[in-house]
């Protein structure tokens, strides 16, 4: 008698299901991650920008404010409520990462803090 079947439906009962948490910054990068936009982003020279928001109850707001920033590329904002974070494509040659997060900062509410997860390039 093999035990090989009894240890596989053992290792099977006891796998607990992988849950994203939200917590960790790879959450919330992949909350806002869309393929196709960072591929076109990167092949026309672009990057793209994830953040963590914290302090802002709409975050349909930060959407609306980093479509206005110079350099964004309106279409590519993405946003998710929870966990609380935002991505943009922006070219680079307009003005740095940090220059647009912080424009993007003076735009939102107070309160309201954003923190640069990754920038992709």
């Amino acid at each position: 008698m093999t035990l090989a079947p009894f240890a596989a439906a053992l290792l099977l009962a006891l796998a607990a299901p992988a849950f994203a948490c939200g917590v960790c910054a790879e959450d919330k990068i992949a909350a806002t991650y869309d393929h196709a936009s960072v591929r076109e982003a990167l092949a026309r020279g672009r990057v793209v920008v994830y953040c963590e928001v914290a302090g802002l109850p709409d975050v349909q707001r930060a959407r609306q404010a980093a479509a206005r920033v110079r350099g964004v590329d309106a279409r590519s904002v993405r946003v998710s409520a929870q966990p609380s974070a935002v991505s943009f494509v922006l070219d680079p040659k307009q003005q740095s990462a940090q220059a647009a997060v912080l424009a993007l900062q003076a735009a939102l509410p107070a309160g309201a803090k954003l923190a640069i997860l990754k920038v992709e390039r």
